[in-house]
């Protein structure tokens, strides 16, 4: 006699006024369909894990699209500035040409800048005699020129060098008369001013001077501009304080460093 096969019966009761019905099921039916539940959840999870990987490579793509794009209009930029400051350097050459003037170094090196030992330099005339005794007797507080000290006082160097532009105005450091304004087979174009009875400064390598011998100046005048005559390897201004004669650091009385 033949073996009956085992079912499951499933009761269903609506809500509704309808009667329940039953599915029977045998255990065979139930096995394939939990096979193909099986199968098609497999299904669904490999179509969400491809369908993320989709998506996050094509953020990806967008992401680099835009990072190409801003990378084209950078470069875009730079050729533009490239052009400007090709168009810029030309008008500064016909602009120095029009003055005669040398070309302005791009950078300065201070290891470029002299530090040999300058030698030492006679005391100035007795121009501090055209002073009136009632001339105050302060060191000079000013900073001659914008720039930064690449060299200071020492045993064989008798100021301060300060490198700048080619160009930069030289600015008096206090009130006086002109001793001297002449050249100087080291410092150049070199300008000596007497300060009263003490105290006197000299600004040597000096490009165009602007004032001469006699005349008086008043504090924060431009009495020249930093240029690199004389024994010198780059623009720079070598600035000398000057007590009864001996050299002494300006840098202690700089109120404008």
């Amino acid at each position: 006699m033949q073996k009956r096969e085992r079912h499951v019966s499933i009761i269903v009761v609506p809500h509704h006024k309808a009667g329940q019905y039953a599915v029977d099921l045998s255990y065979r039916s139930l096995r394939w369909l939990a096979a193909l539940a099986g199968v098609i959840l497999l299904f669904i999870v490999l179509l969400i894990v491809n369908y993320g990987h989709i998506y996050w490579r094509a953020g990806q793509y967008e992401l680099m699209r835009k990072r190409q794009d801003e990378m084209e209009r950078e470069f875009a930029r730079l050729g533009a500035l490239k052009a400007e400051l090709a168009r810029l350097q030309n008008v500064e050459g016909k602009v120095r040409g029009m003055l005669q003037t040398g070309r302005q170094p791009d950078t300065l090196n201070v290891t470029q800048i002299s530090t040999a030992p300058a030698p030492a330099h006679p005391s100035l005339p007795a121009a501090a005699t055209a002073l009136p005794d009632t001339a105050p007797e302060r060191p000079p507080s000013l900073k001659p020129a914008r720039g930064w000290v690449s060299a200071g006082l020492g045993p064989d160097h008798p100021g301060v060098d300060i490198a700048a532009r080619e160009g930069e105005p030289v600015l008096a450091a206090a009130d006086g008369i002109v001793a001297f304004a002449g050249q100087d087979d080291y410092f150049g174009n070199m300008i000596e001013i007497a300060h009263g009875k003490k105290y006197a400064t000299m600004y040597g390598h000096n490009g165009k001077m602007m004032v001469k011998a006699g005349e008086r100046v008043r504090q924060g005048q431009i009495i020249a501009l930093v240029g690199s005559t004389g024994v010198s390897s780059g623009p720079h201004l070598h600035y000398e304080l000057r007590l009864n004669g001996k050299p002494i650091d300006p840098t202690m009385y700089w109120v404008n460093r």
